[in-house]
């Protein structure tokens, strides 16, 4: 299943359940609070989650438009899409690199950079940008956000994270550390 990293834009406070929405809602486990980051799939029964629990553990999920009651948080569709709004619709800029245009993400740590296979291969230092394309997560880390180039902090070079035959690598994006605008490793302008 694919993953993308989302921040809550809807304005209100979104509560996950632990059930699959097929066979039982569950219970509240948690809740993603307005302008939080948080990863999501859909699944073909519903929105699973990722998010940083109130005992800041990274725990799966499910999302629905609902409350604990069944009541309706949004009032219409589009109201209930912000829920889910792209972290691409809010970078912290945009560059272009080789004639290609890439949304780019500003740290405020220091954090691990991987191959496409899982392998080391540096980090990005705080204060520096990575350079991506899409809102793509990993499928075994889902924490980890896909991405192409990693401002180099010695000379602002953008480098090319490649390895493994692949063109792109991943980067924790410090949800373990924080899910807010001002704790989250990785931001943009949300």
């Amino acid at each position: 299943m694919a993953h993308y990293m989302a921040i809550n834009k809807s304005g209100k406070n979104l509560p996950i359940f632990s059930g699959w929405p097929s066979v039982d809602k569950g219970n509240q486990i948690g809740t993603i609070y307005n302008r939080e980051v948080f990863i999501y799939g859909d699944t073909e029964d519903g929105v699973e989650v990722y998010f940083r629990n109130s005992s800041g553990r990274i725990v799966q999920g499910f999302y629905y438009a609902t409350d604990a009651n069944g009541n309706d948080l949004f009032s219409s569709n589009a109201e209930a899409m912000k829920a889910l709004s792209s972290c691409i619709d809010y970078p912290f800029s945009t560059v272009t690199i080789g004639g290609t245009e890439y949304y780019t993400f500003k740290f405020r740590r220091n954090e691990e950079v991987y191959t496409a296979s899982g392998s080391s291969w540096g980090t990005v230092a705080s204060g520096m940008e990575v350079a991506c394309r899409t809102d793509a997560m990993g499928d075994s880390h889902p924490d980890w956000k896909l991405i192409n180039y990693v401002k180099r902090s010695s000379d602002g070079q953008w480098v090319a994270v490649t390895g493994s035959g692949y063109k792109h690598g991943f980067v924790d994006i410090g949800l373990n550390v924080g899910s807010t605008p001002g704790s989250i490793s990785m931001y943009g302008t949300w």
